[in-house]
C-alpha cells in the first residue's frame, strides 16, 4: 500500500473537517457533531485538537513542567481546543494557552482562551508594576490571598500569584524611608540630567549669565534687555525653575528625618501629598494602618548560581472571569464557548496529583 505524503494527509484532514461541517444539519443528532453558538461566536467543541510545544529546548524547567501537564488528558489529548506551550529561551518562564476552535466565515480558527503562566527562580515575578517608574524594584506590599496545595497565594495590585517555594528566607523585604527617598532623588536627578536642566541655583544663575554673554556678542541692546529681565526674575524667584525640581524636595524631606525615622519601613498613601505636603507619598506611623507598606524582592533568597529549581510562581487567566479574578472563585459547570477551556483550566487547578508532581521538582 502506498504511504500518503504529509500534504495529502493534511488535505484529507481538511476535507474531513469540511464534510463534518457541511453535514451538521442533517446528521448532528446521529453523530453528536454539533456546533455551539454563544453570542456571535460559533464554537466547534467536537473538533479533535492538537498540542503544540514551542518551548525552547534549553528551557529545561519549562519542559519538565509541561511534561507533567501532558499526562493529563485535557492537556495531552484536547478536544474542541488547541494547547500551545511556548517560552523565550531564558529558562525563566513559560506560558500555556488553551485556545478553543471557532468557525469564522467558513474557516476554522483558534481564539485566545484560558492560559497558565509559570515563572522559575524569579522573585520579581511575584509583583505587578513598581510603585513608580525609574526607582528600581520598590513595590507596595503583597498580601496573603489564600492557600494553594499548601503554598501561599499572594495578591498584588489586584493580581493573584501562587508561590511554590520551600526555602526559609523571606521572598520580599521591607524598604526603609531612607531607601525609598534616596531612590526618588536618584530617579529625579537622572531625569533632570537627561532633560538638560540645571541641578542647583548656582548652575541656574550660570546658565543665565552664559546666555547673556552670548547675546552680548551679537546684539548689545537685546543683551541689556535680557539682563534687566534676568535680574528682575532672580529677585522675585531666586531659585528659578530649580524650586520645581522634585529631587530637592525629596532630599529636603529626607534631611528633616531623624536617624530612627530613616530606618523605619516606608508606608505610602496617595493622600500624603495633600494631608502632609509630602511629595514622596510617605505617611507618619500614625497613618500606617491606612497606608501601604513598601517592599522589595529578596533576590538573595535563592541560592546564587544554582542550576536547581527553587521557586515556581503560577498565574492563572480565565477568559470568562474578570482579568484579575481568583481561580478559587471560578464556578465550574459551564462548558459552552470559552467556558470549555476555563473548565479545563479549573480542572487542572484542582488536580492534586498533578501539582504534587510539580511541587516535587522544587528543591
Amino acid at each position: 500500500m502506498r504511504r500518503l505524503s504529509g500534504t495529502a494527509k493534511r488535505r484529507i484532514h481538511l476535507v474531513t473537517v469540511l464534510a463534518l461541517l457541511l453535514n451538521l444539519p442533517a446528521h448532528s443528532q446521529d453523530t453528536g457533531y454539533q456546533t455551539v453558538t454563544v453570542g456571535d461566536d460559533t464554537f466547534l467543541p467536537y473538533l479533535p485538537g492538537k498540542v503544540v510545544n514551542r518551548i525552547a529546548k534549553n528551557d529545561v524547567f519549562a519542559q519538565r513542567i509541561f511534561a507533567v501537564l501532558l499526562t493529563q488528558k485535557t492537556v495531552g489529548a484536547p478536544v474542541g481546543y488547541e494547547v500551545e506551550a511556548y517560552s523565550d529561551g531564558s529558562n525563566r518562564s513559560c506560558t500555556i494557552l488553551f485556545m478553543p476552535y471557532l468557525l469564522q466565515e467558513g474557516a476554522v480558527i483558534r481564539a485566545p482562551g484560558s492560559s497558565l503562566h509559570f515563572s522559575f527562580n524569579d522573585v520579581g515575578s511575584l509583583f505587578a508594576q513598581t510603585l513608580q517608574p525609574g526607582i528600581g524594584p520598590i513595590y507596595t506590599s503583597l498580601s496573603i490571598a489564600g492557600d494553594f496545595m499548601g503554598f501561599p497565594v499572594f495578591e498584588h495590585e489586584g493580581r493573584e500569584v501562587t508561590a511554590i517555594y520551600k526555602g526559609k528566607e523571606a521572598l520580599f523585604l521591607p524598604v526603609s524611608q531612607e531607601e525609598y527617598l534616596t531612590a526618588l532623588v536618584k530617579a529625579e536627578e537622572k531625569k533632570q540630567q537627561s532633560s538638560g536642566l540645571p541641578g542647583s541655583e548656582k548652575e541656574y544663575r550660570q546658565e543665565l549669565e552664559k546666555a547673556y554673554r552670548a547675546l552680548l556678542q551679537t546684539d548689545k541692546n537685546a543683551a541689556e534687555e535680557f539682563k534687566k529681565a534676568m535680574d528682575e526674575h532672580l529677585q522675585t524667584n531666586p531659585q528659578g525653575i530649580v524650586t520645581e525640581q522634585l529631587s530637592a524636595v525629596y532630599q529636603r524631606e529626607l534631611t528633616h528625618m531623624t536617624p530612627a525615622e530613616r530606618k523605619m519601613q516606608a508606608f505610602y498613601a496617595i493622600y500624603a501629598v495633600e494631608k502632609y505636603g509630602n511629595s514622596s507619598g510617605l505617611v507618619p506611623a500614625s497613618d500606617h494602618p491606612t497606608a501601604q507598606a513598601l517592599v522589595k524582592p529578596n533576590f538573595d533568597a535563592l541560592p546564587a548560581g544554582s542550576q536547581a529549581l527553587h521557586l515556581i510562581t503560577v498565574k492563572w487567566q480565565f477568559s470568562t472571569m474578570e482579568k484579575n479574578a481568583s481561580p478559587a472563585l471560578y464556578m465550574p459547570g459551564n462548558t459552552s464557548g470559552y467556558g470549555r477551556t476555563d473548565t479545563v483550566l479549573h480542572g487542572l487547578y484542582q488536580n492534586k496529583d498533578c501539582w504534587t508532581r510539580i511541587t516535587e521538582a522544587v528543591k
